[in-house]
């Protein structure tokens, strides 16, 4: 037998395709509210949401900027995400002035709450968002796979913390020592990662691409050894035209056990992506990279 909580969820889902229920209502594999970044939430649309989800809502805005988090629910969420990649956040990034008004009013609808005494039971609740993003392989939280697919480093606090902290869901009873964040993409006008020959990658950074860039990624670490992709297929456009790639001359003994390494961990994620059915879109894509590449507004440099 349906749960009440199970029937409201398929009753919302049967409003959204009638077009009788607020767009913020659709469920998506990744996000709670997709566009919260970029459209001025309402009070009503958020009165359709539980106490609790509020909270995980004000907290995704947060998220997008790389806030890090120490309470283990909202690490466990945060961290199942693929576009999420802890560390970086400090009071003076910039948020926009939109994210800023979205999360006032968010707060704004939790006082109110709070004042009136109530969770707001028959609104949606995370546990059922959760439920549907790990049933579509969203991975609404990283205990149900063993480990994290996004790119969180840990449970670490941002700067500032003790000022802004509680109000983002910093638990002051669970203080842990920072740890070192992901890097930041490093790609520059020849590589993709520059030190992909010399470093052990990590599943985590991996998972920062998208499905089409780690193709890219793979192949990289091929070309620095002479791997020719012919003339005309997309590899080649890539790759012919960088200073330091000269097709010819491949063996893969020339390889280092470090480089194939790299490449079987590529691949396994690769793996992973296709049996979960996803691009992983969400994370930086190859074409981003190239127009970067050609109008030299890369993140990093090569010398």
């Amino acid at each position: 037998m349906l749960t009440k909580r199970l029937a409201a969820l398929l009753l919302c889902c049967i409003l959204i395709f009638t077009g009788l229920a607020p767009a913020a209502l659709a469920y998506d594999p990744y996000y709670i509210i997709p566009d919260s970044d970029t459209r001025k939430l309402t009070e009503s649309e958020l009165w359709q949401y539980t106490r609790e989800t509020l909270r995980y809502i004000r907290n995704e805005l947060l998220a997008r900027h790389g806030y890090a988090f120490s309470m283990d629910k909202f690490y466990d969420y945060f961290n199942a995400k693929p576009w999420y990649i802890a560390g970086g956040y400090n009071t003076t990034r910039k948020l926009s002035a939109r994210e800023w008004d979205n999360i006032t009013l968010v707060k704004k609808v939790e006082k109110e709450m709070d004042k009136q005494k109530t969770q707001n039971a028959g609104g949606i609740d995370i546990q059922d968002i959760i439920a549907y993003q790990n049933s579509v392989g969203g991975f609404g939280n990283r205990l149900n796979y063993g480990n994290a697919r996004g790119n969180g480093s840990g449970k670490t606090v941002g700067t500032n913390s003790f000022d802004y902290g509680y109000d983002y869901g910093y638990d002051y009873g669970n203080i842990s020592k920072p740890v070192p964040s992901q890097p930041h993409y490093i790609y520059n006008e020849q590589f993709i990662i520059p030190d992909s020959n010399v470093r052990k990658l990590t599943e985590g950074e991996l998972w920062a691409y998208s499905r089409e860039t780690l193709r890219y990624i793979r192949n990289e670490i091929l070309a620095r050894h002479g791997y020719s992709f012919g003339s005309t297929n997309k590899f080649a456009q890539y790759f012919n035209p960088k200073l330091w790639y000269t097709a010819g001359g491949y063996q893969d003994a020339t390889l280092s056990s470090l480089e194939w390494n790299n490449i079987d961990l590529i691949k396994k994620v690769e793996r992973t992506m296709d049996a979960l059915g996803t691009q992983n879109q969400g994370g930086l894509d190859i074409t981003t990279i190239i127009f970067n590449q050609k109008n030299g507004t890369c993140p990093g440099y090569y010398w």
